[in-house]
């Protein structure tokens, strides 16, 4: 298999497939009432915030895919406070279409080029927006918990 396609198939499989390991991002966040976005463990990050985290990170990916060299995380973009859940799902929504999309026209000989300011490759960036979602997904699955 071509190795965008496997990363383009592991990321549609983890955020709303049939995974092997449990249900689908979609498929857990689908089951979240809009009054239980705000819920968090203790001080940690609410469901929301973590929601709008992962598609900030999926932003990052794009902006690098797409060789913006200069595009940054920050702290005001990192963990962005929301407070509509359908706008924090449509966020990233959106952020799923475009990861795959500027992924789908990435140029697969890059793959193990360094990403801009970065100590990782494409391919690592890549494999590794996967491992960002489902570790999120687990603490917002803890958090589930609690209801």
């Amino acid at each position: 298999m071509d190795p965008l396609a496997g990363i383009i198939k592991s990321i549609q499989d983890t955020y709303d497939g049939d995974p092997w390991h449990g249900p689908s991002i979609k498929k857990i966040l689908s089951g979240i009432p809009p009054e239980r976005a705000g819920s968090q463990i203790g001080d940690g990050h609410s469901i929301i915030e973590l929601v709008l985290h992962m598609a900030a990170w999926r932003s990052f990916v794009v902006h690098k895919l797409q060789e913006d060299q200069d595009f940054d995380i920050n702290d005001e973009t990192n963990f962005p406070k929301g407070k509509n859940w359908h706008q924090a799902l449509e966020e990233l929504e959106e952020s799923q279409q475009q990861l795959l999309k500027s992924i789908a026209s990435f140029e697969k000989q890059k793959l193990q080029d360094m990403v801009p300011h970065r100590k990782y490759s494409f391919n690592k960036l890549l494999h590794g927006i996967t491992h960002h979602d489902l570790y999120h997904l687990g603490q917002i699955t803890m958090i589930i918990k609690q209801f």
